[in-house]
């Protein structure tokens, strides 16, 4: 068991380098470009339509884009939540935001919630989550940056639908995947949203 445990690692180490080398090399034109016509899928979808409360996630620079994302969602009186790293590696609680002003910068210079107003919301209350990701395959099985974050938050958010974000160029045949993995029910991209039940809309 662990040299299967073992070797799940190294595969899944070896396959997240060769796709962070793809997806970094996409320039600002495409991220925008395909982060916009994702938004327009997602506004259009009806899982989106009737969430009250909707984790979004703010994006690194080589990631789709969720700004325009979370600026429709506030538009729709939606709650907007994001995640919130604690201290403690690997664990995270869903933080909601109600404008930029909600966001300071910090680890890697990215935008997170501001530490001294923090409004953590119950993961039971979150209607639908947009979850990142390196890669997917068409199970919904999730290929992250290995820290664990979404696979300790997910089974606290019992109730919400799970759609993964993704470039269409970063879908993979098969993710190796243990117990501990949690797919995503749904995948988000720039040409359409897959049900990863059925791999159709």
């Amino acid at each position: 068991m662990l040299n299967k445990k073992l070797n799940i690692k190294v595969q899944k180490q070896q396959l997240r380098a060769d796709l962070l080398e793809q997806r970094r090399k996409h320039d600002q034109e495409f991220i925008l470009n395909q982060s916009d016509k994702m938004a327009e899928n997602l506004y259009a979808w009806s899982c989106y339509q009737q969430a009250n409360t909707i984790m979004l996630f703010i994006s690194m620079p080589d990631e789709p884009s969720m700004m325009k994302i979370i600026e429709h969602t506030w538009r729709q009186g939606k709650t907007v939540c994001i995640p919130h790293m604690r201290q403690q590696f690997g664990v995270m609680d869903a933080a909601i935001i109600d404008n930029m002003d909600s966001l300071v910068r910090g680890r890697f210079n990215l935008f997170v919630p501001d530490p001294t107003h923090l409004k953590v919301i119950d993961p039971e209350s979150i209607d639908l989550i947009v979850v990142p990701a390196v890669a997917y395959d068409y199970a919904g099985n999730r290929l992250g940056m290995g820290a664990g974050y979404y696979d300790r938050f997910i089974p606290q958010a019992s109730k919400a639908v799970l759609i993964g974000a993704i470039w269409s160029s970063q879908m993979v045949d098969c993710i190796p995947s243990n117990q501990y993995d949690r797919p995503v029910h749904y995948l988000l991209r720039e040409d359409r949203i897959i049900s990863c039940d059925v791999g159709k809309v």
